[in-house]
């Protein structure tokens, strides 16, 4: 027997014969409505995790690129004032007024730390062993009291943004 409900005028609900017989057909019915139902509702579930699982690779990669992006131009900027700092650093080895080298090396200096602030740093050379991620040796010669390989001359500096060389320092080796 087939029960459906009616609301009543005092707001609840009276069940009322409908004069249907239920047969295994009519449950077999119901139990693969229900069925079809949750597999449905599996599918959905399954589509929103995929989306957010997308929309947070997108978020990721947006998120690597704007870095990424960033970094290339600090890099593009300071190959660009670098001729001007080996100018500075070219003219403080030439002055002999203090009070003008004293100028420039202030200008110097402050290039120097601008560089910092936005996380370019220069790469320490002098004294240091010779490493090829770092240096570029143009010139070997016996210095005597210093171990081989062992950077004794700085001819250009060299600068990093991070771990990323900009440009490699250009040096002089002992043998």
């Amino acid at each position: 027997m087939v029960m459906r409900k009616k609301p009543t005028d005092d707001g609840f609900e009276e069940a009322v014969d409908t004069g249907k017989q239920l047969t295994e057909k009519d449950l077999d019915d119901k139990q693969n409505n229900t069925e079809t139902e949750e597999k449905k509702s599996q599918e959905y579930l399954e589509m929103a995790q995929r989306l957010q699982a997308e929309f947070d690779n997108y978020r990721r990669r947006n998120f690597d690129l704007a870095k990424n992006s960033r970094q290339d131009g600090i890099v593009f900027a300071v190959e660009q004032l670098l001729p001007v700092v080996d100018t500075i650093s070219s003219a403080k080895k030439q002055i002999v007024d203090e009070n003008f080298l004293k100028s420039l090396d202030l200008i110097y200096k402050q290039t120097i730390d601008c560089f910092a602030k936005i996380g370019v740093t220069k790469i320490d050379a002098l004294g240091k062993p010779f490493n090829p991620i770092y240096h570029n040796a143009i010139m070997a010669e016996e210095v005597e009291g210093t171990e081989p390989d062992m950077v004794v001359d700085e001819f250009q500096e060299g600068f990093m943004l991070g771990d990323r060389v900009i440009r490699h320092s250009v040096v002089k080796v002992s043998k």
